[in-house]
Formats: structure tokens, C-alpha cells, sequence
């Protein structure tokens, strides 16, 4: 991860209540690409070189319709829409993908992050983190007795 996204990335993930601050109409899910933060205001997304799109980036290699990402299931999933040059997330070609909070997403040469800042995922997963970290600890100092 390129050192400005993660300063945007960080900078998102701890400011409070960012989502219902600066966003009321959307749960904190966005994307961050060229330094700009995109919300997903949206049930539907799409992202391409064409002016109809949603985001549209001005490169020659995108596709005019390139990707979305829609919300469904209570998560937000990407799909190609058989770009040319292929949609990757984390380094992997994918044809659709659920998408994890601070995925990385590359379209042709063009890097947007994904970030879901929605309180109730980050309560769940922080929870999942302390109660591992606690093993953790436990394991270490049963090892070192």
C-alpha cells in the first residue's frame, strides 16, 4: 500500500463517527482513488472511462465500462464487467469479489482502495481482535512458564 493511502486510509479509519459526520445518506463505505475519498451512496457503483459511470477515470487502458460494486447481502461486492484489461483486488485477477475494508483494487493501472468504516463491522471485528489478542498474551505466557 503506497504510503498516501494508507496516511488517507489511517486518517478514515480513526476520525469518529466518520460516516454519519461527513455522510449521513451512506453507512461509511468509500473509496479512496487519486487522494479523493468517493463515498458509495449508492446500491450500484460502476466505475469505467465512459461519462455515464458513476466514477469515471480518464485513462486509455480502462475499459468504458470497466467494474461496480454493488451492495447485496449486506456487503459490497465487485464485479468485472469483462474489462479489457482485467479487474484486481489485492494483486488477484477476479471476475467479482467481496470486498473487505482496506482491499486494494486495481483497474488497468489505476489503484482505489476500499474502505467500509461502518460502526458495526468495526465493533465485530475489533472485538474479534481484542478476544485473539487475549489468547495471545495467554499463550505466550503459558510458554514462558
Amino acid at each position: 500500500m503506497s504510503h498516501s493511502y494508507r496516511k488517507i486510509y489511517d486518517i478514515c479509519m480513526n476520525y469518529p463517527n466518520f460516516s454519519s459526520d461527513l455522510f449521513p445518506y451512506q453507512q461509511g463505505a468509500f473509496l479512496i482513488a487519486n487522494k479523493q475519498i468517493i463515498p458509495l451512496a449508492k446500491g450500484v457503483t460502476t466505475m469505467g472511462r465512459q461519462f455515464e459511470n458513476d466514477v469515471v477515470f480518464h485513462e486509455d487502458f480502462l475499459s468504458r465500462f470497466h467494474a461496480e460494486i454493488i451492495y447485496e447481502d449486506n456487503k459490497y461486492v465487485l464485479y468485472d464487467k469483462e474489462s479489457t484489461s482485467g479487474t484486481f483486488v489485492n494483486g488477484k485477477k477476479i471476475d467479482q469479489c467481496a470486498l473487505n475494508s482496506g482491499d486494494l483494487i486495481s483497474l488497468a493501472n489505476i489503484l482505489v482502495m476500499f474502505v467500509n468504516n461502518d460502526s458495526r463491522i468495526t465493533g465485530k471485528s475489533m472485538g474479534t481482535t481484542q478476544s485473539l489478542h487475549k489468547k495471545a498474551d495467554i499463550q505466550r505466557i503459558q510458554e514462558h512458564e
